[in-house]
């Protein structure tokens, strides 16, 4: 494999923005074109709550790309020493409420493999392991006595109880705001020396991967990374493996009136990340939650595989209204700003590696880079490093 010193990179999301920039900081001259602005409502960046935390995503290599992401990202959060007062980055506490206990017991803590939450028979994801989280499992007992100084906007001790939810995890992960990172990253990939071209409103899709190939071979490039995300479905023909998980969102304003009845009258100043995945708020395929993001609060949510409507359904809006009251937010009286439809690019395992077969005979290696589901944002700063390093310019992971 020869090192790659022209590359055509196509897709501008999340992953294809910051594998550019990869390719950038590595002195590598790049090209970029997408069909649609990062900005464009309906990619999936652009809507995503932002939250670092596997999700949705079961490749083996995800936890290490995760963790080069959080590397990146906790020294950029807003408040942290070097960072910039106007940060896309925020730390914000996160509250996964469970029903029962979903953690290390007695036996785990005494088997020889135990370590911090891991080994033994232990369920916690190895995640939670990253000291920089402050991870915490506890009973709501204990996550309310906590909370007499953190002072979060969570549901009630009784309200929570009364609903079956008697644990919960509490960590403090990176927020990212989508829309002001992905207009960060085009900044910094237009200005950039080696950038040769960006053209992130084509309004046209590549119709095959030979197509993309002949594009990259007339341009002169000896490489081309596929960041197509779900348009990679029809692109390399990847249908059975490659599905849409529809998701669809609710954003009030970060200001909105929040229900005074939620913790007994007393009022509660800090904001706080809230999931489950567990009835009765939640399930495995509707998501109950909300994540403060920049200036607005995206209120969830759902993962529907090959559901293919575009737009919100009215009941689907009622539910996530039933969300954003649950999560304290007073509906009467905060009026949505914005609602979304987006479908996460989910397939078994993240497909990042050279192509054996296109771009062989035209001397062009490449490289693809997509089906992150719902981990883009986890996953996407260690995603573009393997992906540099697949073309000459770093570690292979």
């Amino acid at each position: 494999m020869s090192q790659a010193s022209k590359v055509l990179v196509v897709g501008s999301g999340t992953i294809g923005l910051r594998t550019a920039l990869e390719l950038l900081r590595k002195n590598v001259s790049v090209s970029l074109r997408s069909p649609r602005h990062p900005l464009h409502p309906s990619t999936c960046s652009m809507g995503a709550g932002g939250l670092w935390m596997p999700y949705k995503c079961e490749d083996a290599r995800m936890d290490k790309w995760a963790l080069q992401t959080l590397d990146e990202l906790m020294p950029m959060a807003a408040g942290t020493a070097g960072s910039t007062g106007d940060s896309a980055v925020e730390i914000v506490p996160a509250v996964m409420l469970k029903r029962h206990h979903h953690g290390p017991k007695m036996q785990d803590f005494l088997a020889k493999d135990y370590d911090g939450g891991g080994g033994g028979n232990s369920p916690l994801p190895a995640w939670t392991k990253d000291s920089r989280l402050a991870f915490q499992h506890l009973t709501v007992e204990m996550l309310w006595w906590q909370n007499e100084i953190f002072q979060l906007r969570i549901p009630s001790q009784a309200e929570l109880v009364e609903a079956g939810y008697l644990y919960a995890w509490l960590f403090n992960p990176p927020i990212v705001d989508a829309p002001r990172m992905l207009q960060s990253m085009l900044t910094e990939v237009q200005l950039h020396p080696y950038t040769l071209d960006v053209n992130v409103e084509t309004g046209v899709e590549y119709e095959s991967l030979e197509e993309m190939v002949e594009d990259a071979k007339e341009g002169g490039y000896d490489a081309v990374v596929n960041c197509t995300g779900l348009g990679s479905s029809k692109l390399c023909g990847d249908e059975d493996s490659m599905v849409g998980g529809r998701g669809v969102l609710l954003h009030y304003d970060r200001t909105c009136e929040r229900r005074a009845d939620v913790h007994g009258g007393r009022s509660m100043p800090n904001d706080v990340v809230i999931l489950t995945e567990e009835a009765p708020w939640g399930s495995d395929t509707d998501a109950c939650y909300i994540i403060p993001r920049g200036d607005v609060l995206v209120v969830g949510g759902s993962f529907h595989r090959e559901d293919t409507h575009a737009e919100v359904r009215p009941m689907e809006k009622k539910r996530l209204m039933q969300n954003a009251h649950l999560m304290g937010i007073d509906t009467e009286k905060s009026p949505i700003v914005d609602e979304w439809t987006g479908f996460r690019p989910h397939r078994p395992s993240i497909r990042l590696e050279i192509d054996k077969h296109a771009g062989i005979s035209e001397g062009i290696q490449v490289v693809h880079n997509y089906g992150h589901g719902g981990s883009g944002w986890t996953v996407f700063v260690g995603a573009a490093k393997q992906v540099a390093a697949l073309l000459g310019h770093g570690d292979k992971q």
